[in-house]
């Protein structure tokens, strides 16, 4: 049985349903069914591959000949969805190496940057905290901004600040009222707490409300 050697170097058993779906996907995404054109094309690249008969394959030269014969046929348009399909996927597996490379690198403490003055990246905690913050910030630019702020900021064209707390922060910096808390109360979305009574009972909600800041913003804390 023909050997399909996986991108990174694992060996396995060659799966003719695997060639059925890829193609199938491709005339789906054109179509929006599966037609029984599509499941005929499909038939005749899987059975072209297998007749091959090659003790071994490299995964990139089953997608170049699933890519040739699509091309050849009349529906082009399916070779071109086949194309951005394998480009994307190309792409996701290129991003997700990079993150796990820059991770390792966090976690070993092997390129240390010490950015942070207040962090040694050495640390355990630092360690921890390093590699987190690669996981969010990468998550924070795929996901939560656009495609040109993204680009600038990759391109050192802008700087994104606290880019580790885009994705779930809700303010920065901002500046507590006490003032206002302590006279007339507040809400901390589980309970509502009551003007303070006394001096004692204002310093414990001060602490009370620095800490519930703290949760729901990134960046510094102040008062007014």
């Amino acid at each position: 049985m023909t050997k399909v050697i996986k991108r990174d170097g694992r060996k396995v058993d060659f799966d003719r349903n695997k060639i059925i779906k890829a193609v199938l996907a491709a005339f789906d995404e054109v179509d929006g069914e599966i037609t029984p054109e599509a499941k005929r094309k499909a038939t005749v690249i899987t059975n072209h591959i297998e007749s091959l008969n090659k003790k071994s394959m490299n995964v990139e030269d089953i997608q170049d000949i699933i890519e040739t014969m699509l091309m050849d046929g009349k529906r082009k348009d399916v070779a071109r969805a086949f194309v951005i399909y394998r480009n994307d996927r190309t792409r996701v597996r290129e991003q997700n190496t990079n993150l796990m490379k820059s991770i390792k690198e966090k976690l070993t403490a092997s390129n240390v940057q010490n950015q942070n003055a207040n962090i040694d990246e050495k640390s355990f905690g630092g360690r921890v905290g390093e590699a987190s913050d690669t996981v969010l910030k990468q998550y924070a630019l795929d996901n939560c901004m656009s495609e040109m702020s993204r680009n600038n900021h990759l391109n050192n064209e802008i700087y994104i600040h606290d880019l580790n707390s885009y994705a779930v922060g809700m303010h920065n910096c901002l500046s507590i009222p006490f003032d206002k808390l302590l006279a007339n109360g507040f809400n901390t979305r589980q309970t509502d707490v009551r003007p303070a009574q006394s001096v004692s009972t204002a310093f414990q909600l001060v602490a009370v409300i620095f800490q519930l800041q703290s949760l729901q913003q990134f960046g510094r804390l102040s008062a007014c």
